[in-house]
């Protein structure tokens, strides 16, 4: 059971880290804090059914732009989200310049799945994800 856990984690990574190349696409704007921008890239949502304690759940997986303005960076993250638990995790993020999209900074480190709160950005885009994937499910 742990290897099917194991290949199916690989796999949607996989199709993360494919998908973040593109995620340029088809970026919608979510929210904004100041100079700060988060947007999600509509084609990259996808669902993922887990198991816990004999209850089914829904986890969402997105590649996320967060751009700062400010700083003329742009960041790019392969992240899966929790909304049961309000978490998310990163599982390939890419830090660019903003204006002439370099590459500065790539990392392939799954980290550890982080908290958000009920005000933060992330949940907004919790909030955007389940809705655009609820709306394009009724289409």
């Amino acid at each position: 059971m742990n290897f099917r856990r194991i290949a199916c984690l690989l796999a949607v990574c996989m199709v993360l880290l494919s998908n973040i190349c593109l995620a340029e696409e088809h970026m919608e704007f979510v929210d904004a804090n100041g100079s700060t921008g988060y947007y999600v890239d509509v084609d990259t949502i996808a669902p993922e059914t887990v198991v816990e304690n004999d209850a089914q759940r829904t986890l969402w997986n997105a590649d996320v732009a967060v751009v700062r303005a400010d700083l003329n960076r742009r960041y790019l993250y392969a992240m899966r989200f929790d909304p049961d638990k309000r978490t998310y995790q990163i599982f390939h993020s890419e830090v660019q310049r903003y204006d002439t999209k370099d590459v500065l900074q790539s990392s392939d480190t799954v980290e550890a799945p982080r908290a958000y709160a009920s005000s933060s950005p992330m949940n907004e885009i919790v909030q955007f994800i389940i809705s655009t994937a609820s709306s394009s499910s009724n289409e």
